[in-house]
């Protein structure tokens, strides 16, 4: 055991996400679908990513933007919020795919958990201790992803959280971190680094699954297969990938959508 994380455990702070006898049952590793659901067609929008290979559904109802959205598109503001949730019920009901969707705070948890079969935690609360400690009472899987910010530490403590309150249907999802990349100046989509180095350092400390975020690692499409590939070869155990039928079209996040042909790539090359 690392002395850093072995200190930790003396503390009493971390113990069941370190417990390397433990096995985590995750079952979710080809994930895909838009940033979020804009419209009734995101039905045909899961059929077409099913028969590519998605063996899980992927669409925010509620979408969290970085500044708020003040104009409505087509009934999207910041996502379609319940008639969304709606959708995504029928999605689950014609193509019998899983879905994850994101909550966002301590009372949705119900409504969410009504329709989603894995409740997604978002970058900006992943030290959101209220909710966490909620999710960790709950028979639902959760996946718990990074904070932008968030150290090795900070990680396996936010899934420590969810761990000690007695569901350990959990994995991680790693995504792009705070930095300047040297080729944002050229490409400026790239807002984050990947940290493809946390999937080998977190495998070395704990059995809980990851799923890799390329779309968020690197904010731009074309980069989005390669890293995908690497975060594969690093050891993660599944991805979240953001497709869309006309990706220069979505309504949030287009420049990191990737095309059908290009999930397709990614899943079955």
């Amino acid at each position: 055991m690392n002395d850093y994380i072995e200190s930790l455990k003396k503390q009493g702070k971390l113990n069941i996400s370190i417990d390397k006898s433990k096995n985590f049952n995750w079952k979710y590793t080809r994930i895909a679908g838009p940033c979020s659901v804009e419209g009734p067609d995101i039905v045909d929008i899961a059929k077409k990513i099913k028969e590519i290979g998605a063996n899980a559904f992927r669409a925010g109802a509620y979408k969290p933007c970085t500044y708020p959205v003040l104009n409505e598109i087509n009934g999207w503001k910041e996502g379609m919020k319940k008639e969304g949730l709606q959708l995504l019920k029928r999605v689950k009901e014609e193509t019998c795919l899983p879905i994850i969707t994101e909550v966002m705070d301590v009372n949705m948890i119900d409504e969410i958990a009504e329709i989603a079969d894995v409740l997604q935690v978002g970058t900006r609360n992943f030290q959101n201790y209220s909710l966490l400690d909620a999710l960790g009472k709950i028979d639902k899987p959760i996946l718990l992803k990074r904070g932008t910010w968030g150290t090795i530490d900070e990680i396996l403590g936010s899934c420590e959280r969810i761990l000690v309150g007695g569901n350990d249907k959990l994995a991680i999802c790693l995504r792009g971190v705070v930095g300047m990349p040297s080729y944002r100046h050229v490409f400026p989509a790239t807002r984050w680094a990947p940290d493809l180095m946390m999937i080998p350092a977190l495998k070395e400390l704990t059995n809980i699954p990851i799923i890799y975020d390329p779309s968020h690692s690197t904010g731009y499409r074309n980069f989005v297969k390669p890293i995908s590939r690497a975060a594969l070869a690093a050891g993660a155990d599944g991805l979240i990938i953001e497709c869309h039928p006309d990706p220069d079209k979505s309504i949030s996040d287009p420049a990191q959508a990737i095309s059908y042909d290009t999930l397709n790539e990614i899943f079955n090359e």
